[in-house]
């Protein structure tokens, strides 16, 4: 009995070391697709988040003033969490109609694909990362608490993979979903305090925002990084509560609706 157990523990360790290499060698081929043909290749979601930087700098720091201190690095703080996650769920959402020829092969398992498509994104955030850090230094508002941003990445990549998970999968019954996805994550972005502080905020308005798990994140990452307030307990525990239900629903969602993909597409 002891045999049998050990045995099915070695080959689900083995099936999990399967996919983690397949998630990672998927990932390569879908940036080295992304880059292949361009002049400045990898630095291009750099540039796109440093020229929407600019932008935000510029209408709320010498235009409409926000009275928010080391605006910049404020900013850009928010500005990278939200980018990896806006990314990875617009890709996702058609990670299975866009890779119909990996999903049609046999015993391959469709779910890694809107997960590469979230670690695709979080590629994209290391690489901003260096210069997110340099201006932290340079401003003199670096912290130890730095630390701790592994710890909000990991947070961070599994809410992330669940709204993937369900937004590839149900893309697949209704195309509608693109749609509402794309509509969702603009509206989104402004109920989530990428440019503002949610200090300014009114109560009354508090409690819609906080029902945003990106709010209480973008809110710890510049707490880790620059001297801002930790975000209270009761949204923290919001945070990674939203992460382990997205989690689950992601699973058992793609699960519910993974047996009809071939058909559908």
């Amino acid at each position: 009995m002891a045999m049998k157990g050990q045995q099915a523990g070695a080959s689900a360790a083995a099936g999990h070391g399967r996919l983690r290499e397949l998630v990672l060698h998927l990932t390569a081929h879908e940036l080295a697709s992304a880059n292949r043909f361009t002049v400045l290749g990898w630095a291009w979601p750099l540039i796109r988040q440093l020229a929407q930087l600019a932008v935000l700098v510029l209408l709320f720091s010498r235009i409409v003033d926000l009275g928010v201190g080391n605006y910049a690095v404020f900013v850009f703080a928010g500005l990278i969490s939200w980018s990896w996650f806006a990314t990875s769920v617009d890709v996702a959402t058609v990670s299975l109609i866009g890779n119909r020829h990996l999903v049609m092969q046999p015993r391959f398992p469709p779910a890694v694909l809107p997960v590469v498509s979230v670690a695709t994104g979080f590629v994209d955030c290391l690489i901003a990362l260096p210069i997110l850090v340099l201006m932290t230094i340079v401003s003199g508002d670096i912290r130890w608490t730095i630390v701790f941003l592994p710890v909000l990445f990991a947070v961070q990549f599994v809410l992330t993979a669940g709204v993937a998970l369900i937004a590839s999968v149900v893309t697949v019954y209704l195309r509608d979903v693109r749609g509402i996805v794309t509509v969702g994550l603009t509206l989104l972005f402004y109920l989530t305090p990428v440019f503002y502080d949610t200090a300014r905020i009114p109560d009354r308005y508090q409690t819609l925002l906080r029902l945003n798990p990106m709010t209480t994140l973008i809110e710890a990452y510049r707490s880790v990084l620059i001297d801002s307030p930790f975000p209270p307990a009761p949204a923290v525990a919001w945070l990674l509560g939203a992460m382990v239900l997205f989690a689950l629903l992601g699973v058992l969602v793609f699960k519910r609706l993974s047996g009809g993909i071939v058909d559908e597409l």
